[in-house]
């Protein structure tokens, strides 16, 4: 089955200095897969390369080699406009316009005919809990409601492929609420999504898949079962009055608790083994369980960020 998107190769850079006019590598041989229907998170850093990717898609800047395939067909001057929808990290309107107009605008350049037009600004203004201001003036709502807007004029016109920019910055919980149940409604839809977030506890309750940038080089892409399963991650909970001096380590966690027990977390098997010895061999100690432990994604993303990128 191919897939809805494939990014082949990417790399940009962009010019630097004033007068001695050099290049800075923005993105370097980038490549990921994304199939029809699934729900993907683009992760990394300030500056990893996130935005640039999805300006190389929108087709607002032109990358200098490689190549993006969308549905089979190779896009040359971004991805076909009626088929996906963006949402950029700082949306920006023209502030004297109200979201009704701003929308109404949008949706006719879409392709939405005029007659079903006003009923699906309302049904996304209930949806995003923004009713209340679709007649004011752009000026006058807050950052979250503006944010809101602007998811709205990137789902109106039901879009096969949706590219969302920090869709949940700046938002209030119940906001972010609203929007996460939106972008999981459009990918039971059907819809396929790919969104960065640094709210890592989001991308993981919505995406199945994950790609993960480095300085601009991709260092992970795949299934996020794959990414946060470990055979290695284990949790020990045990009530010891007194714990022993190797688990003063780096190699371990510990959090105790008010009532005397503790949770011990580690990666390494032979300090999980040789605790349990221990916890065993003492009679203040009380092993109460040893469980197999799943990282978060958030866990992972930090594992990935420390290992050192081969730029050769």
């Amino acid at each position: 089955m191919n897939p809805l998107i494939d990014v082949q190769d990417l790399t940009l850079s962009i010019p630097t200095g004033h007068i001695f006019q050099g290049s800075k590598n923005i993105l370097h041989d980038i490549s990921f897969q994304i199939q029809a229907g699934g729900s993907t998170a683009y992760l990394g850093a300030n500056g990893a390369g996130k935005t640039s990717t999805f300006r190389v898609l929108c087709g607002l800047i032109k990358k200098d080699k490689g190549k993006v395939f969308f549905d089979g067909k190779e896009m040359l001057n971004g991805l076909p406009p009626k088929r996906f929808g963006f949402m950029p990290e700082q949306p920006y309107f023209y502030k004297n316009l109200s979201p009704l107009e701003l929308l109404t605008g949008l949706g006719k350049l879409s392709g939405i005919h005029a007659s079903t037009l006003k009923k699906n600004i309302y049904t996304w203004a209930e949806r995003l809990n923004f009713v209340s201001v679709l007649n004011q003036r752009l000026s006058t709502c807050s950052k979250g409601q503006v944010q809101r807007v602007g998811l709205a004029q990137a789902l109106i016109h039901q879009p096969d492929f949706i590219l969302l920019d920090e869709p949940l910055s700046g938002l209030d919980p119940i906001g972010r609420s609203y929007v996460r149940n939106v972008i999981q409604d459009e990918i039971k839809r059907g819809a396929t999504v790919l969104f960065s977030s640094h709210i890592l506890s989001d991308a993981e309750a919505i995406c199945n898949q994950v790609v993960i940038l480095k300085d601009g080089h991709n260092v992970f892409s795949g299934d996020i079962k794959q990414l946060l399963s470990s055979k290695h991650r284990w949790l020990i909970k045990v009530e010891w009055p007194i714990l022993p001096t190797m688990l003063t380590s780096d190699s371990v966690d510990i959090h105790s608790h008010m009532d005397g027990t503790s949770d011990i977390r580690g990666a390494s098997l032979e300090i999980r083994n040789t605790l349990i010895q221990q916890i065993l061999a003492d009679p203040r100690a009380t092993l109460l369980a040893v469980e197999a432990e799943q990282r978060t994604l958030e866990q992972a993303f930090v594992d990935f960020l420390q290992v050192k990128v081969d730029k050769s």
